[in-house]
């Protein structure tokens, strides 16, 4: 006996590898949460009416969500997984919705969810991110 734990333990305590797809996501959430934070801040200093000033808070709140919502992407958090779905859902809704009743879509950010929808989709990935298992075979 040399003191030293099984393989299958140190196995099960060592961390799953970050898929690439799941590194790309997590950095476009730090990179938007980045850009929401440095938008809010210069639209809070500015001052202005109070419209001005909620739309900045408002995205100082996004800023902060994003950046905690990408660290949880990139150290692979199950909630993180869920909540990059359901915001990019949500902005894949709120782009169609303005293509097709009002106008003034973007098109990049419709690229952005997309591609987002298509990195969290395959098993593998679902599977880092503790949300789904392996399929076993059972005859």
């Amino acid at each position: 006996m040399t003191g030293e734990p099984p393989v299958e333990a140190t196995a099960a305590r060592r961390p799953a590898k970050r898929p690439v797809a799941v590194t790309f996501v997590g950095v476009l959430a730090l990179a938007a949460g980045l850009y929401h934070l440095a938008g809010g801040g210069i639209t809070v200093a500015d001052g202005g009416s109070a419209s001005k000033l909620a739309e900045g808070a408002f995205d100082l709140a996004l800023g902060v969500l994003a950046l905690a919502i990408g660290r949880g992407a990139l150290r692979m958090a199950p909630w993180a997984w869920t909540a990059l779905m359901t915001w990019a859902v949500i902005g894949l809704t709120h782009q169609l919705l303005r293509h097709f009743f009002y106008g003034g879509e973007s098109y990049g950010m419709l690229a952005v969810n997309t591609a987002v929808v298509l990195a969290l989709t395959p098993l593998d990935v679902q599977v880092a991110f503790g949300v789904r298992r392996r399929p076993t075979l059972q005859l």
